[in-house]
Parts: C-alpha cells; sequence; structure tokens
C-alpha cells in the first residue's frame, strides 16, 4: 500500500476517517509515485480512458496502468507476466510500458491528480451555509459569487487593498496586451479570492473581531427594531468569525488552501467501467465529470500556451475574455464533480439523467457512510418491525423466537454440549433445527444472563442505541415499551429497528450499567424527561380516566343505595347498579367491572384511607343526610365524609371510576417497584 495513504488509515492502529482540507504538497504525496527508473508518474492529462482499438488503457488517461496500477495483477500492457512476492523475479517493472508488476489491488487505493490551469474554488467551502470564504473575508456571498463566476474583477491597490468592480466597465475587452495588464492590476475568478486568503492574518482577525463585538455589546439597544436586528447578527457573524478562524489556527490550515490548484482523482476502482459483450460501457458518472473537467482544463492550457507563444509575433493573438470564460466553465465543471446542483440546475447526461457527484455519493440514506459504512451486515445481528408491548417492563423487550435462537445459538449450543444432551456441535444443531422443548428452555436460562441492543436509525444521539433485557415473544416482531419510543424517535406504523448482542465482558458491562432504557430517562441535549407518554399513550389514558361529565346531583344521593346493593347482588346476579354503588377496597370494584357490572368510566364511591387535609377541610358540602341513629353523611363534588352523631370521622369515600383506580394502582405499583429496586 501506498505509504502516504496508509498514514491516513492505519487499519493496525486506528479505524477512523477525517474529512477537511489538505495542502497542495499532500495531495501530491498521496497521488504521486516514483516508477523504478526513476520517473514520476501521478498526473492525469488525458480524458480518455479504454483505446477503441487495442482495448487497453490509455496512457496518461483517466484509468492508466502506470499511474493506478495494473488491472491484471502481475500482468503489464505488454502481457508479459511476473510473480507477485516472489521476490527473485527481476526485474518489477516492465521497461516497455512502464507498468509495475503489482497487485492489482493497488488500483482501489492509488490516486491520481490533475493539474488545473488555474485556480478553482471549493464549492463546498464558498457555497455551503455558513460560507467559510464569506465568513473570513467579512464580504457577502453575492459578492464573492460574482468575482468567482468572473462576472466581476478585482482591481488592485497597493499590497492589501482590494475593490470590486463591474467587468463592463473598468476596462475594454479587447486590446494590445490586455494579457499583462490583467495580471499586473485586475484579478478575478478564484485567483483573486486565494490572493485574498494568502493574505489574510488569523490572529489580526480573532484580535478584531472581539474588539469589534466587545463595541457593539456595549451599545445600547436603539429602539429601532431592524437596528437591533442588524447588530445581533453582526455580533452573530463575528462570534462564527472568531471560531473559524480558532479552528484554523488549531488545525493548522491555510484559508488558501480552500481554492484548489491540484484537484485530486479517484482510484480507479472506486469508479468502474464494466463490459458488456466486448464492449466496455461506463457506469460511473464520476469519471464522466472527471472528463468534462479535463476537456476544459486542457483547452485553458493550449489557449494560455498560444497565447505566450504568439503575444510576441501577433500581440492580441487571444482575447482575454475567452480564457476567461474558459476559466468560468472550468470552475462549473469542478462544481458539478464536488457538487452537483448546488449552484443551481443540476447538470444532466445525454439521456436526461441527473450526474451524482461526490456529495450524492457520500451524503443520504443511499451514501458511502449510511449505506456502506455505517449499515454494513455484522454478525450477532438482526432486524424486524417494532410493535407495541404495553405489558412489557421499561427495561425488557420482545424477541422473536426466530431471531433469539439464531442470536444466541451458539450459547444454546454450548449448554447443550454442557448438559450431555448433545455429544457435538452437529447434534446440537440438528436439535435446533428440530425445535425440540429442551432448545427453549436452554434459550430462556441464556437470554436471562444477557442484555440486547436496539438501534433504529438514523443514531443521531445516544438514545438511539439503547439496552434491554430480551424476553421470548410468539410474535414475529420486536415488541417495544412505548415509553422508550421518543428516545428512538420511533412509532409503530411500520419502523423497523436492528438488534444486536454484545459479546465482550467490557461491552455487556457497559450495556448494562449505562445503556440500559429504565437508566435513560433524560434528553442529553436538554435535559427534560424524554420517557413521556405521547400520541396513543395520551389518548389511551385520557379514556382510560375521563369520567361521566353528568355531575353529582344528576343521580341524586342515596345512602341506603349501599346496603340496597348487598341484598339486590345476592337476589340477582345479573343486576347492574342504576345508581352510583359504594366499594370498600379497589379489588371489588375491578371485580365489578370484570363481572360487567359497571362500566370503565362509571362513577362510583370508593372507601379511601382518612386523610388529615380532608379532614380539616372548610369546604361547604353539597348536602347532609341524616339517619335515625345519628349518623351522617356530608356529601362534596367529589367526596363522602361518614360521621357518627359525636362528629366523629368514620369513613371518607372518593368519587371516581375503575379507569383512575387502574391507572393508581399502577403507579403504584410502579414507585413501590422503584423503591425496592433502589433501597
Amino acid at each position: 500500500m501506498n505509504q502516504n495513504f496508509s498514514s491516513m488509515i492505519d487499519q493496525y492502529k486506528h479505524q477512523q476517517l477525517r474529512i477537511g482540507l489538505v495542502s497542495p504538497q499532500q495531495i501530491i504525496a498521496w497521488a504521486t509515485k516514483i516508477l523504478p527508473n526513476g520517473e514520476i508518474v501521478g498526473e492525469v492529462t488525458k480524458p480518455s480512458t479504454f483505446h477503441y482499438k487495442t482495448n487497453k488503457a490509455v496512457k496518461g488517461g483517466l484509468f492508466c496502468e502506470r499511474i493506478f496500477g495494473p488491472i491484471q495483477s502481475g500482468i503489464c500492457a505488454c502481457g508479459n507476466c511476473r510473480v507477485i512476492g516472489d521476490e527473485k523475479e527481476d526485474p518489477k517493472f516492465c521497461e516497455q510500458c512502464g507498468i509495475e508488476f503489482v497487485d492489482s489491488q493497488i488500483r482501489r487505493y492509488q490516486m491520481g491528480y490533475i493539474k488545473l490551469a488555474c485556480p478553482v474554488t471549493h464549492v463546498w467551502y464558498l457555497k455551503r451555509l455558513p460560507s467559510y470564504i464569506a465568513n473570513l473575508l467579512d464580504k457577502s456571498l453575492k459578492e464573492l459569487d460574482d468575482l468567482v463566476y468572473c462576472d466581476t474583477l478585482l482591481r488592485l491597490r497597493g499590497l492589501f487593498e482590494y475593490e470590486i468592480q463591474s467587468w463592463k466597465y473598468s476596462i475594454p475587452l479587447f486590446f494590445n496586451g490586455f494579457d499583462t495588464f490583467r495580471n499586473r492590476e485586475i484579478s478575478t475568478g478564484a485567483g483573486a479570492i486565494r490572493k485574498q486568503l494568502a493574505d489574510l492574518d488569523l490572529r489580526m482577525i480573532l484580535d478584531n473581531s472581539l474588539v469589534e463585538w466587545k463595541e457593539l455589546g456595549e451599545e445600547e439597544p436603539t429602539g429601532n427594531e431592524w437596528e437591533d436586528l442588524k447588530v445581533r447578527r453582526r455580533k452573530n457573524f463575528l462570534v462564527r468569525r472568531m471560531q473559524l478562524a480558532k479552528h484554523f489556527l488549531r488545525t493548522n490550515i491555510e484559508p488558501e488552501w480552500m481554492v484548489l490548484c491540484l484537484l485530486p482523482v479517484l482510484p480507479a476502482e472506486l469508479r468502474p467501467i464494466i463490459e458488456i459483450a466486448g464492449v466496455k460501457l461506463s457506469t460511473s458518472h464520476i469519471t464522466e465529470l472527471y472528463r468534462r473537467i479535463i476537456y476544459r482544463n486542457n483547452i485553458i492550457t493550449d489557449l494560455l500556451t498560444i497565447s505566450r507563444s504568439t503575444s510576441r509575433s501577433t500581440p492580441g493573438t487571444t482575447p482575454g475574455e475567452v480564457v476567461i470564460y474558459q476559466h468560468k466553465l472550468l470552475q462549473e465543471a469542478v462544481d458539478t464533480l464536488l457538487d452537483n446542483g448546488i449552484c443551481g440546475q443540476p447538470v444532466r447526461d445525454d439521456k436526461n439523467r441527473i450526474y451524482k457527484s461526490f456529495s450524492d455519493m457520500i451524503e443520504g440514506k443511499e451514501g458511502r457512510f449510511r449505506q456502506t459504512l455505517l449499515g454494513k451486515r455484522v454478525d450477532y445481528s438482526g432486524r424486524s418491525v417494532i410493535v407495541v408491548g404495553p405489558l412489557l417492563a421499561l427495561y425488557r423487550c420482545g424477541l422473536p423466537r426466530e431471531i433469539a435462537i439464531e442470536l444466541f445459538q451458539t450459547f444454546v449450543i454450548r449448554g447443550l454440549i454442557r448438559q450431555h444432551l448433545a455429544s457435538n456441535i452437529g447434534v446440537a444443531k440438528s436439535k435446533i433445527r428440530k425445535k425440540e422443548p429442551i432448545v427453549w428452555e436452554i434459550l430462556h436460562e441464556v437470554m436471562r444472563g444477557h442484555s440486547v441492543l436496539l438501534n433504529r436509525a438514523p443514531t443521531l444521539h445516544k438514545l438511539g442505541i439503547q439496552a434491554f433485557q430480551p424476553v421470548l415473544v410468539e410474535e414475529r416482531a420486536i415488541c417495544l415499551h412505548p415509553l422508550v419510543c421518543k428516545g428512538f424517535n420511533a412509532d409503530f406504523d411500520g419502523d423497523q429497528m436492528a438488534v444486536h448482542l454484545p459479546l465482550s465482558f467490557e461491552a455487556q458491562a457497559e450495556a448494562r450499567l449505562l445503556m440500559f432504557s429504565h437508566t435513560n430517562l433524560l434528553s442529553p441535549a436538554i435535559g427534560d424527561p424524554i420517557s413521556v407518554p405521547t400520541q396513543d399513550m395520551v389518548i389511551g389514558l385520557y379514556v382510560l380516566t375521563s369520567g361521566n361529565r353528568r355531575g353529582i346531583c344528576v343521580n341524586r344521593y342515596n345512602p341506603w343505595n349501599r346496603r340496597n346493593y348487598q341484598n339486590k347482588r345476592s337476589d340477582n346476579n345479573n343486576y347492574k347498579y342504576t345508581k352510583e354503588p359504594f366499594f370498600s377496597n379497589s379489588y371489588d370494584a375491578i371485580g365489578a367491572y370484570r363481572q360487567k357490572r359497571i362500566n370503565l368510566n362509571s362513577p362510583l364511591w370508593l372507601r379511601w384511607r382518612l386523610d388529615q387535609r380532608v379532614i380539616a377541610s372548610r369546604e361547604t358540602p353539597i348536602e347532609v343526610h341524616y339517619e335515625s341513629l345519628g349518623t351522617y353523611y356530608e356529601i362534596y363534588g367529589h367526596l363522602l365524609i361518614v360521621r357518627n352523631k359525636k362528629k366523629k370521622l368514620l369513613f371518607i369515600y372518593i368519587r371516581t371510576t375503575v379507569g383512575r383506580i387502574s391507572l393508581y394502582r399502577k403507579i403504584e405499583e410502579a414507585i413501590q417497584g422503584f423503591s425496592q429496586t433502589y433501597s
């Protein structure tokens, strides 16, 4: 492997990739190599790919074997063969075609480069918001756009003074010695941007921006909403500018690197050409976009060469506007390669298909990172649709039998062999295929000692992957408690989730101690509770706790209803209460609901514990009923108090429903379980 490239990603030390700006010298180091005869190769100068007669890669083209390596391992373009890795084979290089006898895998990482005839601005740093170039230069994006695409020019006044002026009114378009004047007095295109960026003093930018920010902070509000808004926007801009300057200083990146002089060329195997019926067909849009760049770059090179060679004999042979127009075309071609469509309408091929640029290859679900690197399949993992599991604990998830037996198959095999139920791995797998009852018993034991990780893509924050204790379910979908859905940003309309099994001791410990769902109840961004009822749960809670809207006075209170209830219940088992019944405890109320004697939202009276706050209340009762023995009943809106003739409190009844009783019992059980767990 190329030593320069292997320094970027060391497969033995680090598995990481950093995307950022690099210097032209670093691009040269990545893309060039020295052949055994001392020749330096790496620059791609021709837009051709394969010769139509010989069907071989064109020398100096986009698939050149001298630059990117041989197409077949150990075979050069002449057809000579060498054994790869044999030190006795000599030489390692074909003197006729200049191709090394190396493994063809080199074409997957050996880069090339295009030497641009004029500087080109990197569109990501110009057009993407916020625009880094506009922030550093403290100029509007419109001014920089006109300058980059040669609609305006930059007049040089001394060393550091620049003034953008209209191209039409500054100089005549045709006159003798235009090129000399242009290079000395004016500048346009990305070259003008590069000159300004190269002259920047980042530390001075930091100091000046900080001083201006402090001055704006000391100003009092003017009362004019528009003026105050401009001040706030300027302060925010200065903060972004200081952060950007600090980043450039900290990472040792030069601002002028945002303007390209050398364009890296992807390795040949990453933009392959396939062969169908003996005809090579290009399947990569990247290759076609590279060809457009090389065509336009070669035109500028030829124009400049002609201009220099004929400037003395025939002044003004190559008009300056032609060269500048070609600069604009080259800038647009590089923009299309990096991010097609960012400057307006996307470029299409002859079949009206939009070219896929670097940005299209990288970003999105079908991009290189999310589809190939982040979404690749791994062992000990599964995937299925999620459905609601309301009876599950918050830290549990339901796994289908098919997924569970595959995830824990190696552990089940070990359990069968240890218990002498299988003599070898083959017999154990046979029992698993037959789904014998002992297999499920061992699977239950194995699952009790392991946690699993559930992940829903995209994983945008740490709650996108959480740990759960698995339990077997009969369904073919993963069952999930509805309260944990908000952390995953999931719902039950067909969303899929992946399940992973941590194997190492460290991974299991991290999952159990840090990643269990019942220990991640707060949002990592703002600190608010994230396990809160939403959507169907809110509607369910409303239905569960909604009572009869009719007031207490609709059915007049009858204190004898409590006694009549016992007699009528013994006489007729199908009796349904016409009055609001009394219950001594919640179990009797729920039992009556299960026997369909009352409805879920039917109002009832439930004996409640004595509460001093109720006793001390000075609320006026709606009615007071007296009995012959002196006992009397104080009736309130949602409360009934029974007292004896000495005004001693005997009982308290609350007016509620079976739905509210059920919710209260669930909350009480959860609190008791939580207290026992952490006591």
